[in-house]
């Protein structure tokens, strides 16, 4: 038995925490759109596979120590070629739905799961979902790899991959080199807490009662092309890919939620060579850089992408302390429970090249479907190299992130990708230039949808309030006030009203520049006070509709 590593204990608690954004294990579930697969030969490879990385039969018992068991996963095979239409598309949607949102009996040393859909045509859809505790993301390439040499190779007998998780496990637990190291990160990280910039202000829904995780996946693809011009820019700028592709995301995140500094997480997988061939062992090697992103530190956006890897190049020295130990420290240092709720992931700049090799998509077909859940994460941004081109999927939690601010700031981000790509030269442009502009009012725009998806009570009461101080003047909930008629005397009564009974809602005609309308006022006042707004709101109209 071995205690689990800090990233490992985060996800097993995690998924059983009634926590906000807890409550869900750290997964990824993927699905592969091929043809002729047999079933039985491969059930023999997923047999031979569990041989071969004992981490997929891994087990955590009730006192958070792993172990492994002797029987590896099972695959599920379900019959479909009867159905066709409308019936096979639910039936595997409700597939995709379950399996996105289910939790993997670690218990019972079931990390992984595969299950076969039989398709008319002789086509099928193979279901992957790997438990993140035990296969990272890099060991999910190792996974589908050697399970795809095994079908292909069906008289092979492969033996264990050795030393294996768990040996690397103990050099790196033993090494007195390593734990000066650590000692000395720590030392290094506790004086630079107070530094440490606030999570990013997210949209967060705020619900009375404990709601079900829902994830969804928004994805865009770059071309080979694109891909290698975002190459030639990086290289320009002095950056890697994957920091250009991270200072773009800071950009479009810091402006939609008006933030000039936060912080992100961010993933790494290195892989200490604590024994030999440890780039064939599936395990989790994954660890966190707790990254703050400084937008006021640079004058451009090639600046702002060049101060963003000399951060990260620090922190990779300073690594061996955690970041999920860097976040309880943040919690203790501010008295309060801290999280990062925003995680990019960029996998462009591998040795291996594409996230998958030619051989998995040749036995098993493309990878149509990726998503993944980690809990204490609300958006987990992800770019990766595949087929040559650029992969970019956010997984997004709807249960936490209004759906309009989510797809707004995505469109936004990629959006801005492009723009860089027809225009290399926008590197060097001053961050207040109006290309930049644009990124924020896409996701201003959205941000004003999820306002007043929200607000629904508080709008109806600024319309009964506003017919009552303009005599009965008509207004809709997207007129503009101004434009309407209404006199700066009326609306600092109406004002003053709503501020009587909402404090927190601080209106005043100076807003109107930005909210110009009932229905952005009511975005706005409900954001202020937390949501508050609607309850208020709610006994105010039963009092105005007995008053009337």
């Amino acid at each position: 038995m071995r205690q689990l590593t800090p990233m490992q204990a985060a996800y097993w608690v995690g998924r059983k925490s009634s926590e906000s954004l807890g409550g869900v294990s750290a997964h990824l579930y993927a699905e592969f759109d091929g043809e002729g697969i047999d079933p039985v030969r491969l059930r023999f490879a997923l047999q031979r596979l569990s041989v071969m990385h004992p981490m997929l039969r891994a087990r955590i018992d009730a006192d958070g120590l792993q172990a492994t068991v002797e029987v590896g996963p099972e695959l599920q095979v379900e019959d479909l070629r009867h159905l066709s239409g409308q019936v096979l598309e639910e039936r595997l949607a409700t597939i995709r739905a379950t399996w996105t949102h289910q939790q993997l009996d670690l218990a019972a040393g079931q990390p992984v799961a595969f299950a076969l859909s039989r398709l008319p045509g002789d086509a099928n859809r193979l279901h992957v979902d790997t438990d993140m505790v035990a296969i990272d993301p890099v060991s999910f390439r190792i996974v589908m790899e050697d399970l795809a040499w095994l079908y292909e190779h069906e008289e092979a007998q492969p033996a264990v991959v050795s030393p294996g998780f768990f040996d690397w496990l103990d050099r790196m637990n033993t090494d007195s080199n390593l734990k000066e190291r650590r000692q000395r990160d720590r030392t290094w990280w506790k004086g630079r807490l107070s530094q440490v910039p606030p999570a990013p202000a997210l949209p967060l829904k705020v619900h009375e009662r404990a709601v079900a995780a829902s994830s969804t996946r928004y994805s865009a693809w770059l071309s080979v092309q694109e891909h290698q011009s975002l190459r030639e820019i990086a290289q320009g700028c002095r950056v890697s890919t994957s920091t250009l592709m991270l200072g773009l995301f800071a950009q479009t995140l810091g402006a939609a939620t008006k933030s000039e500094r936060f912080r992100l997480n961010v993933p790494m997988f290195y892989r200490a060579p604590a024994v030999e061939q440890v780039d064939k062992i599936v395990g989790d090697f994954s660890n966190l850089l707790i990254l703050g992103a400084e937008l006021l530190a640079a004058d451009t956006l090639g600046g702002l992408c060049r101060k963003i890897g000399a951060e990260m190049s620090e922190l990779l020295t300073h690594c061996t302390h955690p970041g999920v130990s860097v976040m309880r420290d943040l919690s203790r240092h501010h008295g309060s429970m801290q999280i990062s709720p925003v995680v990019f992931t960029a996998g462009l700049d591998m040795v291996q090249g594409d996230l998958l090799s030619p051989r998995v998509s040749h036995i098993f077909g493309p990878m149509t479907w990726v998503v993944s859940q980690s809990p204490q994460v609300a958006l987990d941004a992800q770019v990766a190299a595949m087929d040559g081109g650029v992969l970019i999927n956010w997984d997004v939690r709807l249960d936490a992130l209004p759906e309009s601010w989510a797809e707004s700031t995505f469109q936004a981000y990629v959006s801005l990708v492009r723009a860089l790509i027809a225009t290399p030269g926008l590197v060097a442009v001053s961050l207040d230039d109006p290309r930049f502009g644009a990124v924020a009012v896409a996701c201003r725009t959205g941000e004003q949808v999820r306002a007043q998806e929200r607000a629904a009570n508080t709008e109806r009461m600024l319309l009964q309030l506003l017919g009552r101080v303009g005599d009965g003047r008509a207004v809709s909930a997207d007129c503009d006030l101004v434009a309407t008629g209404f006199a700066q005397a009326q609306l600092k009564d109406l004002f003053g009203f709503v501020n009587r009974y909402i404090p927190s809602a601080g209106l005043s005609c100076a807003d109107l520049n930005e909210y110009p309308s009932p229905g952005q006022l009511a975005g706005l006042v409900c954001d202020r006070s937390a949501g508050a707004s609607e309850r208020v709101a709610g006994a105010l109209l039963k009092a105005l509709q007995a008053g009337s």
